[in-house]
């Protein structure tokens, strides 16, 4: 509600307005420097908006902000991997910090590690990683906890074509019960997988439609 965001003199968000449904597949789209980063950073509380509120399942972010973050997982555009550990430490660290109980963190370990196909990789350390590996590794963690709301940040930067289809689909089979949001400029990421679409412009919200209507 009425989000607003400075950087110095220039503002990267103005005045954002949106109603997100539980299971809606929502793309943030946009030229760079559009504010798409800066809006999912934060709707994840990495960011504190300059005004207005951002409000999840009727819980202000900033008055219950433990609550509502147990509900979010975010991956960055950047990396958040720990460069000395390995994966799989850094899978048990995550479930950890969720506060997992031990039966469901190694169960849903398990899950995490199959669905991104991270076997042959578990005892690399994140350092020695391929990016379309390290992208594989960030979202099992964030996946692991099965947020009720998952950020992604250009999820697809920088892969190869298999390496896209791969993640697309592993996202779009988790959008199918859970709400996600995506940013990105990449067009066929949108075209792929989009349900709605928000375009932002120099910190507006210039458009905000279903795929079919955003394409005309």
């Amino acid at each position: 509600r009425n989000v607003y965001k400075k950087y110095k003199e220039t503002y990267a968000l103005k005045n954002i307005n949106l109603d997100i449904m539980s299971s809606e597949f929502v793309f943030l789209t946009g030229s760079s420097g559009a504010g798409k980063s800066t809006l999912l950073r934060i709707l994840s509380g990495f960011y504190a908006a300059d005004c207005g509120e951002v409000i999840l399942n009727g819980l202000n972010l900033d008055t219950n902000r433990l609550s509502v973050l147990q509900q979010i997982g975010y991956v960055q555009e950047i990396s958040a991997l720990y460069p000395e550990m390995k994966v799989y430490e850094f899978l048990c660290f995550v479930a950890d910090i969720r506060q997992l109980p031990v039966e469901t963190k190694i169960s849903q370990i398990k899950t995490v590690i199959a669905a991104l196909e991270l076997t042959d990789v578990l005892n690399q350390k994140s350092e020695t990683l391929s990016k379309g590996y390290k992208k594989r590794v960030e979202l099992a963690a964030m996946l692991i906890s099965e947020p009720a709301v998952l950020l992604l940040d250009e999820p697809t930067e920088g892969l190869d074509p298999n390496q896209k289809h791969a993640l697309r689909q592993i996202i779009k089979q988790y959008a199918k019960t859970h709400m996600v949001i995506i940013s990105t400029h990449t067009l066929e990421d949108v075209e792929a997988l989009a349900s709605r679409v928000l375009l932002l412009h120099k910190g507006n919200l210039e458009a905000d439609s279903e795929l079919k209507t955003f394409k005309k």
